[in-house]
């Protein structure tokens, strides 16, 4: 039986020819990665909201001069979509597998971009090549709108959005770190590369808190100095009055005391600039041997203090981890507003704009750090990132609606 079949590229293009079209646009990217050494670079504005004034009209253009030609319509198909949709699938599963670190290192991951992938020419090609074709599919559905189809326009149209609005404010993100100190005023904040900005804002720090969990016991190898995990668990969080078995010793916490300083052969209750965390430990070993002695993490300006159970260990405090950590802090603009403010880690204020988290601190001051990084981050950008997920969520539960309510009726 003879059976007639159409040649690759013989219209209407279908899946082959959408796949090799995208690969192929893929490939070009990879290409111009490694010939020209650098990726392209990233718009601010006004020159994004020019460039994406220009696209959206490009789109429309096309729309209207070219809408019924036999490669705009399969451009607004199915095949293309779904072969722009997996090449970037590829794309983000590469940079999934690859550390996103950029480096000065010499190296094949380096040329062809692999290390940055957001920034590079070949996901710079397939984003604007999907952001085509969703603007072509979108623009058909709008200009035929029929209400049932709502959902379908909503879910598009929001994924256009997201990405045309996250790769255009891309250039426009801003992500600075302030150092504060007690007391002071700062206005000044920094990049990654160290470079200094003067902010349209300022911020005061009245106070930087702590809470502290309490320290752990841990055996640590003499030698090394190495935490000794022969037997689970290695580390036991000390309380008040407890006995324990740790490895091969039965433990039991005589005395603790939070905040304390030592005096003579032990440790006082102290609340002063650096007093430390002790207890008074009592340790047995399985051939009945007892030891007691006094453990401390030491500070800055006290030094720890372990006790040695044979040739080879010793018992030592580890210091105490944050359990939360925030500052008081007064922020303000030359246009006279003000807020008196708690930042804490992910729970951001908001101020012209400016979203202000709290970060780090002086880690080796521990409790007593009189010294608060915080993170200043502007995207203008953002809102209408959101509005595009928002829209998709809202036509992808009217889909699943109309869908359920069709299997419903057909039941």
């Amino acid at each position: 039986m003879n059976r007639s079949s159409r040649q690759l590229w013989e219209a209407p293009w279908g899946y082959s020819e959408s796949f090799l079209f995208s690969v192929g646009l893929m490939g070009i990217g990879f290409v111009l990665e490694f010939l020209t050494g650098t990726s392209p670079g990233q718009m601010v504005f006004p020159v994004n909201a020019i460039a994406g004034g220009v696209f959206i009209v490009a789109v429309l253009l096309l729309h209207f001069l070219f809408g019924q030609t036999t490669w705009l319509k399969w451009l607004s198909g199915i095949p293309a979509s779904v072969s722009a949709i997996v090449t970037l699938t590829f794309l983000v599963l590469l940079m999934g597998i690859t550390p996103q670190v950029a480096s000065q290192e010499e190296g094949w991951m380096a040329m062809l971009g692999l290390n940055r992938m957001t920034s590079t020419w070949p996901f710079l090609l397939i984003s604007l090549y999907l952001l085509l074709i969703l603007g072509l599919v979108t623009v058909r559905r709008l200009f035929f709108f029929r209400l049932k189809n709502w959902g379908f326009v909503c879910s598009h149209l929001g994924l256009w959005i997201a990405i045309w609005a996250g790769g255009l404010g891309a250039g426009d993100l801003v992500r600075l770190k302030m150092n504060l100190t007690e007391n002071k005023t700062e206005w000044r904040a920094y990049d990654d590369k160290g470079k200094l900005y003067e902010l349209p804002l300022a911020i005061h720090l009245k106070d930087f808190r702590i809470e502290e969990f309490h320290p752990k016991l841990a055996v640590v190898e003499n030698s090394t100095g190495e935490l000794y995990e022969k037997t689970q668990p290695s580390m036991i969080m000390i309380e008040e009055g407890m006995e324990c078995e740790l490895h091969d010793w039965n433990v039991e916490i005589v005395n603790f005391l939070e905040s304390s300083g030592r005096f003579g052969n032990r440790y006082h209750q102290l609340n002063d600039f650096g007093a430390v965390p002790s207890a008074r430990i009592r340790v047995k070993d399985q051939q009945g041997m007892e030891l007691e002695g006094w453990i401390s993490c030491g500070s800055f300006n006290m030094q720890h203090e372990s006790l040695k159970l044979d040739d080879q260990h010793s018992l030592v405090m580890t210091v105490p981890e944050p359990k939360r950590f925030s500052s008081e802090v007064v922020v303000f603009t030359p246009s006279g507003k003000k807020a008196e403010v708690i930042l804490e880690v992910n729970k951001p204020f908001t101020m012209d704009g400016w979203k202000i988290y709290q970060l780090s601190y002086d880690e080796k001051m521990g409790k007593y750090s009189q010294f608060s990084i915080v993170e200043l981050v502007r995207d203008p950008w953002q809102p209408l990132v959101y509005l595009g997920i928002f829209m998709m969520i809202i036509g992808a539960i009217h889909i699943f609606w109309i869908g359920k309510r069709k299997g419903e009726l057909s039941l």
